[in-house]
């Protein structure tokens, strides 16, 4: 299992992939956000033999307010982007928009600071919303810099978000603004012409580096 004392999942969605992390062994404090209120509906029963999940409806980002969240046919997609050519040539009928609504924003750096005392020591960040991940970071970098001991996170490879994040800013961001080193990268998502469009990344604290992250 792996040690931490508190694991987030940021765009939880319906809980599928959090599970996988517990199942595995994540044995901590757990925090699920998505802003989408149907979609914790769901995760909640999903999750719902995991009581040290508790969870949150709200977007990340590197603001405090409210935003456009864009919901698409495949919720999955849905994001506080708008689409760019890469979705639209690729994925047109699964990122179409159905509506597009008000949600809540807050920084990570924000959030952190609302929470009770001690401050936990070790957290494990997994991200997942849609090209937004860099403001994701960026909105928590002090918690990035001071407390984040790894971050599995969604990585966009073509253009599919406007404003998206991109591997190398992302990268230069955890790596030389957080002092991380990047552990792992896994298989890409390709569509159907062939063209990777997505894959996942793991970054992780140099004095992590032990074998119960891999």
């Amino acid at each position: 299992s792996t040690k931490a004392d508190l694991f987030l999942d940021i765009g939880c969605h319906h809980g599928d992939t959090l599970i996988r992390f517990l199942e595995a062994g994540i044995r901590c404090p757990t925090v699920a956000f998505d802003p989408l209120e149907q979609n914790l509906k769901i995760a909640r029963k999903t999750l719902s033999r995991f009581p040290e999940v508790r969870f949150e409806q709200l977007a990340l980002s590197d603001e405090d307010g409210a935003a456009k969240f864009f919901v698409n046919r495949n919720e999955q997609t849905s994001s506080l982007l708008e689409n760019a050519s890469g979705n639209l040539d690729s994925f047109r009928k699964d990122t179409e928009h159905l509506a597009s609504i008000e949600v809540a924003v807050c920084k990570l750096d924000t959030w952190f600071a609302r929470q009770p005392q001690p401050c936990p020591r070790s957290i494990l960040v997994k991200c997942d919303t849609q090209g937004a991940e860099e403001k994701v970071v960026r909105g928590g970098i002090h918690l990035f810099k001071n407390y984040v001991t790894a971050i599995y996170a969604e990585v966009m490879l073509g253009e599919m978000y406007q404003g998206q994040s991109d591997f190398p800013g992302l990268r230069k961001l955890l790596e030389k603004d957080c002092g991380m080193i990047l552990h792992n990268i896994y298989p890409c998502l390709h569509d159907d012409q062939g063209r990777a469009v997505q894959l996942d990344a793991l970054w992780i604290r140099p004095e992590a580096a032990g074998p119960s992250l891999h």
